[in-house]
């Protein structure tokens, strides 16, 4: 697993070292890094050279037009053993990675993923057998709709499979390898959706998949809803493809990979995008998750997790030290703590402006001593308190708490 990420002449980063510690207090749920920051910070950046160590170029080669020849990215593995390093060219960078780390890369399963709804109908027969998948197109954050077809072939092949592993199952499927695999798949995207999930294949000439979601069965997946469809294409693909990637000789919550999330709350309900990160780290519970997101929905719904802030400074952008989540971190903690924004911009604009106004107003109308001013200021206070008011019921009882509390402190004072 990766440890460090060392910058040199790397924009918009400052040269820096960024720690990803690996300390986990819930062995069953994986290690994660998040990392948030404005436009710009180059959240995406970071995660191109972490998908160019684990075997595909494209993303880093893209962010590379323009630079000078003086860059330099070193990652670490926890070791550090001291045999030396390996260069990987992405000209005009050079990557340093150390033999330990880059002796793991190539046998390690790896994947990159971000929020696209890519997933369409495609045709699948019983027992074809897929190829193993092609590890570069598996780091490619955007995946073209002609993929659809081999991740709903790998579904039809698990789904398959788990039906003949029930049939010899003798009363005891739970047992059965594909059967687990399936289900857990099945029931993490109902946990997901709040409705219950299936997959469904049907042979009437021509084997068909689809599914069943809630009440409404054999759904098209080109017909879906865009959230279900990104979720599918990269929930479901992480689980398909790596058991196709251990063809049969090991499990995958006790395999090591290692996932790149690149804004995976796309097409996201709030309230799926609060469940989607806990259900993929109980999944993959020994994987290494590293997830580039702008939204406080996902930040808060990890408790094992490490923040990564990525801040704009005169020297370039700097990660500062990671942040340790823990149990019961509220969507407003994240929105003030970690994203910068203050309790007045979880409003619209217009209705943060007004606010503004009116504290300004009210912190002037506690200041003054002179009566017949204090009076004129306290005025001022209600009209501007009166006109937000009307624009909500939150609004109207907070303006009201307010002035209820002047009105006490200005009559105790006379």
């Amino acid at each position: 697993m990766f440890h460090d990420l060392t910058f040199k002449n790397f924009p918009p980063f400052a040269d820096q070292t960024i720690e990803f510690p690996q300390e986990r207090e819930d062995k069953q749920l994986a290690e994660t890094h998040i990392l948030t920051g404005v436009n710009g910070t180059g959240k995406t950046r970071l995660l191109s050279v972490l998908a160019a160590v684990l075997g595909n170029e494209e993303h880093l080669e893209k962010r590379a037009v323009g630079l000078g020849k003086d860059v330099g990215i070193t990652l670490n593995a926890p070791a550090k053993p001291q045999r030396g390093y390996v260069q990987l060219n992405v000209p005009p960078i050079v990557l340093n990675v150390d033999v330990a780390t880059w002796e793991t890369c190539p046998t390690i399963p790896a994947f990159a993923y971000n929020g696209t709804a890519y997933i369409e109908d495609a045709k699948v027969v019983f027992f074809k057998p897929t190829p193993k998948p092609d590890r570069k197109i598996c780091l490619s954050f955007a995946r073209p709709p002609e993929q659809s077809q081999q991740l709903l072939q790998t579904i039809v092949n698990l789904l398959a499979q788990s039906g003949l592993e029930m049939r010899n199952a003798k009363g005891n499927p739970t047992l059965s390898r594909f059967v687990r695999l399936v289900s857990n798949l099945e029931k993490t995207i109902s946990e997901i959706t709040g409705r219950d999930f299936q997959f469904n294949i049907a042979a009437y000439g021509e084997a068909q998949i689809s599914v069943n979601w809630g009440s409404e069965h054999g759904l098209h997946f080109s017909l879906l809803p865009d959230g279900l469809r990104s979720i599918i294409g990269w929930l479901a693909h992480a689980v398909a493809m790596t058991d196709a990637v251990l063809e049969g000789k090991g499990e995958i919550e006790d395999t090591p990979c290692i996932f790149l999330l690149d804004e995976i709350e796309s097409h996201l309900h709030p309230s799926w995008q609060r469940k989607i990160l806990p259900a993929f780290q109980r999944l993959f519970p020994q994987a290494q998750i590293f997830v580039a997101t702008h939204s406080p929905f996902v930040i808060s719904s990890v408790n094992q997790a490490y923040i990564h802030i990525l801040k704009p400074s005169e020297k370039g952008v700097l990660a500062e030290k990671p942040i340790k989540t823990g149990k019961g971190s509220s969507y407003l903690s994240v929105v003030e703590d970690i994203m910068g924004l203050d309790e007045l911009q979880i409003y619209d604009p217009e209705s943060e402006r007004l606010l503004r106004e009116f504290e300004a107003k009210r912190d002037d109308a506690y200041k003054q001593r002179d009566k017949q001013k204090r009076d004129e200021a306290q005025r001022e206070v209600q009209k501007s308190a009166s006109e937000i008011a009307e624009r909500c019921d939150e609004l109207h009882l907070i303006m009201g708490q307010e002035i209820a509390q002047m009105n006490r402190l200005f009559s105790a004072a006379q």
